[in-house]
């Protein structure tokens, strides 16, 4: 397996598990690559669906078209991990596609809990929004830059 190690795989599989709380995470590998233009669209779509989350009657992450897209950025991003990692791309994106409904899963379990403490359901969340978003900055640590300066 080569440089894919098992440290590659549970990168991979890291990744997935933000997707499933944050389906924009799944672009994490290219936010190093890419020039502020592009950086700056990413954080802005990212923080579209943090906000966009915390209102209520928004449908579940669990149902499919929210869980396809998520699963589908997942392994996108896991694909591109795996290839800057030189690893089986292949491999990469199902590792990553395969932990995104566990992520949203735990996500969805995660913010149940929290709104039965009585706490402000915000809070909750932003905390999810934090673990997601260190979970794939962990997982693409030290991914290698291959960044144009075009935008």
């Amino acid at each position: 397996m080569g440089a894919f190690s098992g440290s590659g795989m549970v990168r991979t599989v890291m990744l997935g598990l933000a997707t499933g709380s944050r389906g924009t995470l799944g672009s994490a590998p290219l936010w190093t690559a890419a020039g502020p233009g592009k950086r700056a669209a990413m954080a802005l779509a990212a923080l579209g669906e943090f906000s966009g989350d915390k209102i209520p009657g928004i449908p579940s992450r669990l149902v499919l078209p929210s869980l396809a897209g998520r699963v589908f950025s997942a392994g996108t991003g896991g694909a591109l991990l795996a290839r800057s990692l030189g690893a089986p791309v292949a491999l990469g994106a199902v590792l990553a596609a395969a932990a995104t409904p566990v992520g949203a899963a735990a996500g969805v379990g995660w913010r149940r809990y929290w709104s039965g403490t009585g706490r402000p359901g915000w809070v909750g969340g932003l905390l999810e929004d934090v673990c997601a978003v260190a979970l794939a900055g962990a997982a693409c640590r030290g991914v290698p830059v291959e960044a144009s300066e075009e935008d």
